[in-house]
């Protein structure tokens, strides 16, 4: 609209309708700009939650388990505790996420002790928890490796808890405890967390490796072939007799001359 000076300056009218223009745009761009604001919050959020799951993988690559949970809020890693914060100061990351929280984090339990009792955990398949529901398919739970949890920028089920649950529809799920299962579930308008879960095949891929050990016995006596990682024989050879054993890699074995790794041997690093 093209505005007409004369004599008698703008009508009072013409003026009105160009405050309105001006008003409109103006609210359209601060609404535009609050939901670019929001937006860039969730996916800085998302690459955070990738960053802990990666750093989780690396430290259970490193030390053949998961971290513990952090149970005094200090950060760091509190032995026994599988649920709670993310430990950041024992895997090395930033304390929280870009809505200024620390996330919630759960493992299986069975995956804090060690490489072999992860692997065979893992190997023989999770059970006991934490369990997930996947909006992205089935409604049914199912047993994961870990859990982490951004519980977004508000309390948008108006519990008191900035964690979400979801208890009508399909998909149901609970993230405030887990309890009995947690929910991965796109934003809704009572549901703002956004999760990301380590399955126990993906993180058995990444720390599991098992090898086959063919052992010849020349020495002219009888043998035993022991694990002195897992402290335990794996067999015993007799002169001129061969074995082939399944190990896990970054295992010590040792041929021994007695059961029990007592006596002289030779010690292998597989």
């Amino acid at each position: 609209m093209v505005l007409k000076y004369n004599s008698r300056g703008f009508t009072l009218i013409e003026i009105a309708i160009v405050m309105v223009i001006i008003g409109v745009l103006a609210g359209g761009g601060v609404s535009l700009m609050g939901m670019l604001t929001k937006r860039k919050a969730r996916t800085e959020t998302i690459d955070y939650l990738e960053q802990a799951q990666a750093a989780l993988i690396s430290f259970a690559d490193i030390n053949g388990r998961l971290p513990w949970a952090d149970s005094s809020g200090d950060g760091a890693e509190n032995a026994g505790s599988s649920s709670g914060s993310l430990p950041y100061q024992t895997i090395r990351l930033s304390p929280t996420d870009p809505y200024k929280r620390t996330l919630r984090y759960e493992f299986n339990a069975n995956l804090g002790t060690n490489l072999i009792t992860s692997c065979s955990t893992l190997r023989a398949g999770l059970s006991g928890g934490p369990d997930v529901v996947d909006a992205d398919g089935a409604p049914a739970s199912f047993p994961i490796a870990a859990i982490l949890v951004s519980a977004g920028p508000m309390d948008a089920d108006s519990d008191g808890n900035v964690f979400d649950d979801i208890i009508t529809g399909t998909h149901l799920g609970d993230n405030r405890d887990g309890n009995p299962n947690y929910i991965r579930h796109p934003s809704v308008d009572n549901f703002d967390d956004l999760v990301v879960y380590l399955g126990e095949n993906e993180l058995y891929g990444k720390i599991c490796e098992y090898l086959a050990l063919a052992v010849n016995n020349t020495s002219g006596a009888t043998v035993y072939v022991y694990n002195s990682t897992q402290g335990a024989d794996l067999g015993t050879l007799s002169d001129g007799s061969s074995g082939v054993y399944e190990i896990m890699s970054r295992t010590q074995i040792e041929i021994r001359s007695v059961p029990g790794g007592a006596g002289g041997g030779a010690t292998i690093i597989a």
